[in-house]
């Protein structure tokens, strides 16, 4: 298994934009309830990580690709190249984020346009990032489940952030925490329903492609057959980290330990099926 830095990379990535997006949420949700003050002490932590997981994604994705230092050259194959729009994107989010998290440290405030166009081009990022492998010729990629995928991981570890977030602010309004704790275990158990039942659809397409189809040197059909029982403990274990963070969310406040279980569960399964999807050989 050769393909380690692009499991970082995917996930750091996803891991980043969706931090992103549900911190510009909580932000415009709970606008007219937060000062500018806690604002900032809302935001400015999810910030970083985001911030910090995207540049670790980034550098990850140098062993694989030697990205970002050929951003510049991939600037010329935009209009025909799926690899130089996602070099392209992933760079003007990354850059749109650091410099709303630099404004926010300097200035001690969150300029939430500016987090809410980061939060668009990350979402447009992941769309050209699930384009490069559905383009590949690669016949497990092929699909749209990869789209499925790779949105479905940004919310769903961006929803857990999002909630470990406002677990971290006491001083926060207990019907505020509420509101927005229950809107992102909605989408993380929305999210992984639906992930669930796309399932079905993806492998009756991979049922009617030729078994003899080989992408050479790769096997993808052989290596997703033999991939089974991994495949089944992820989604077992994807399915446990959703329960388990959404009881997290039943009593007077978040307990953070069903949380942190959760949301280990979640991000485990994303690495096992990270795996598995780029295991094709």
């Amino acid at each position: 298994m050769q393909e380690w830095p692009l499991i970082v990379f995917t996930l750091l990535i996803q891991l980043s934009v969706g931090s992103t997006l549900f911190t510009t949420f909580t932000l415009m949700y709970a606008a007219d309830s937060l000062n500018k003050q806690e604002k900032w002490r809302v935001a400015v932590p999810a910030m970083l990580l985001a911030f910090v997981a995207g540049a670790l994604g980034l550098v990850a994705s140098t062993a694989h690709l030697g990205y970002p230092l050929n951003a510049f050259h991939a600037l010329s194959h935009i209009s025909s190249s799926w690899l130089s729009r996602e070099i392209v994107f992933a760079s003007f989010y990354l850059a749109i984020l650091g410099l709303t998290t630099l404004i926010a440290l300097v200035a001690k405030r969150v300029v939430t346009s500016l987090l809410l166009l980061a939060s668009l081009l990350g979402l447009i990022d992941l769309f050209c990032m699930s384009a490069i492998y559905v383009h590949a010729s690669v016949a497990t990629w092929m699909h749209i489940n990869t789209y499925v995928m790779f949105y479905g991981t940004a919310l769903s570890l961006g929803a857990i952030t999002a909630l470990w977030r406002i677990s971290r602010c006491p001083w926060l309004p207990w019907k505020q925490v509420r509101r927005i704790s229950v809107i992102c275990g909605g989408a993380l158990i929305a999210v992984t329903l639906a992930r669930l039942l796309e399932q079905p659809v993806y492998l009756e397409y991979l049922n009617g492609v030729s078994r003899d189809a080989v992408t050479f040197p790769y096997q993808p059909l052989v290596a997703f057959a033999q991939s089974g029982t991994l495949r089944l403990m992820a989604w077992v274990i994807l399915t446990a980290g959703t329960i388990i963070t959404a009881c997290s969310l039943q009593t007077h406040r978040i307990r953070r330990l069903l949380l942190v279980t959760g949301g280990a569960a979640v991000l485990l399964a994303e690495i096992m099926l990270r795996f598995n999807f780029f295991s094709i050989h």
